[in-house]
């Protein structure tokens, strides 16, 4: 599975597809309108993806930080909440104003994104109210440090044993020194 590309963006379409050249190869993806406006063709750009693949193909999903890709697979978890829908509801509005519309219950604001319904957007609160808590901002990480736990928890290490390592490293310039700082601190 494809989990992040980074690379020079080739084409922008304003329907939220964007190709992007790593080494050559184009990749097509598909992104929020949020992600969308924050690119421009021909710089280089690094995107969180989500490789969803059925019998007939595969298709990537870009994310701008993994914050919002972990909120788009919880919203996708949601019966009736596919993967387009998940990308309409997060190109609607920001991953702030969503998560403010879950906690408040505010069902008219997630009502507004085109294909959500009153009843989807009441079964959506219900189902994700109490577990869009940022895990990273519980445990007291934030910044780069959280993008590393966010990876490495998504690689099978416990949330205990990545707090632990993380208690005893200094945040660092880039995301690759601070998870390899990390990871030599599980060991």
């Amino acid at each position: 599975m494809i989990s992040w590309l980074g690379g020079t963006l080739r084409e922008l379409d304003p329907a939220g597809i964007v190709v992007i050249d790593v080494g050559g190869v184009g990749y097509e993806v598909h992104v929020s309108m949020q992600t969308l406006c924050s690119l421009k063709a021909g710089q280089k750009a690094e995107m969180y993806i989500h490789t969803h693949v059925r019998e007939d193909q595969i298709t990537l999903f870009g994310f701008g930080s993994t914050r919002e890709k972990e909120i788009f697979r919880k919203l996708t978890s949601v019966s009736g909440i596919g993967v387009r829908t998940g990308l309409s509801i997060l190109s609607g509005m920001s991953v702030t104003d969503l998560l403010t519309a879950i906690d408040a219950s505010d069902d008219a604001a997630i009502a507004r994104t085109p294909g959500i319904g009153k009843k989807t957007a009441q079964r959506l609160i219900l189902e994700l109210r109490g577990k869009l808590v940022d895990d990273a901002e519980a445990s007291g990480v934030t910044g780069l440090l959280a993008d590393v736990r966010s990876a490495l928890i998504n690689l099978g290490y416990k949330p205990t044993q990545v707090d632990t390592a993380l208690k005893k490293t200094k945040a660092s310039g880039d995301f690759e020194t601070a998870f390899k700082a990390v990871l030599k601190n599980l060991s």
